[in-house]
Parts: structure tokens; C-alpha cells; sequence
């Protein structure tokens, strides 16, 4: 069984419902789905009122991973890594992949350009 954190662009599109991605997670039904705190507050920091109904019953269907101090180190140390090479990184992706590290989680992501780290596992 998988063991699947989602990236803020995978949470949106199932948001959409976009078909490709509908498909893909229906396809992985016997894993099991993770969301960060940072990917929380992505979702909410664009969200329109009308949506956090929606939002809410989505997240529901996934287990919150907690962040910690470890978790920082790891995305500092990716930070410090790769922010010359690689322009245009978030801090908030460098926390994902500290978190999908951490907790050694698969990282379902569309941006895989934002993640250079050779230890991490995508989908």
C-alpha cells in the first residue's frame, strides 16, 4: 500500500475535478493520502467562500501530517541546496518535500520542476 502526500496542485485539481486526476486517484484506492499543514493553508489562501464547504469534505478523505522542527531542517537544508540552481522554488515546496523526506511518503505532485531532491519518491 502506498502511502501518498499530496502536492497544493493535486489537491486542486481534485478540487476541479479534473479528470486525469479523478482517475489517477481512484486507480490508487488502496493507499492511503496525506496532506501538510502547508498545503492547508495554500488551498485556504485561495479559496473564495463559497468553496470552503467543498474544501472541508475534501480534506476530510486525508490524514494531516504534523510538521516539526526536524521537518524544517530537512527543507533548510534543500533550501540551501538547491535555491541557486534551481530559482523559483518556494519555501513552502522545500517544506513539502521536508515533509514527504521526513515521513518517508510517496509526493503525488504536476510540478515535479519544483522538486530537484534525488532522495524523494513521486508517483
Amino acid at each position: 500500500m502506498a502511502k501518498v502526500l499530496l502536492d497544493s496542485d493535486v489537491v486542486i485539481n481534485l478540487l476541479k475535478k479534473k479528470e486525469e486526476t479523478l482517475e489517477k486517484i481512484n486507480a490508487l484506492e488502496e493507499s492511503e493520502f496525506y496532506i501538510s499543514p502547508i498545503v492547508i493553508a495554500e488551498i485556504y489562501a485561495g479559496a473564495k467562500p463559497k468553496e470552503i464547504g467543498q474544501i472541508e469534505a475534501l480534506f476530510s478523505y486525508f490524514q494531516i501530517v504534523d510538521i516539526n522542527a526536524q521537518i524544517g531542517i530537512i527543507a533548510g537544508e534543500y533550501a540551501n541546496k538547491f535555491r541557486k540552481a534551481f530559482n523559483g522554488i518556494s519555501l513552502e515546496d522545500y517544506m513539502i518535500a521536508g515533509t514527504a523526506k521526513y515521513y518517508n511518503l510517496t509526493l503525488w505532485t504536476y510540478n515535479k520542476k519544483h522538486y530537484p531532491m534525488k532522495d524523494l519518491v513521486f508517483l
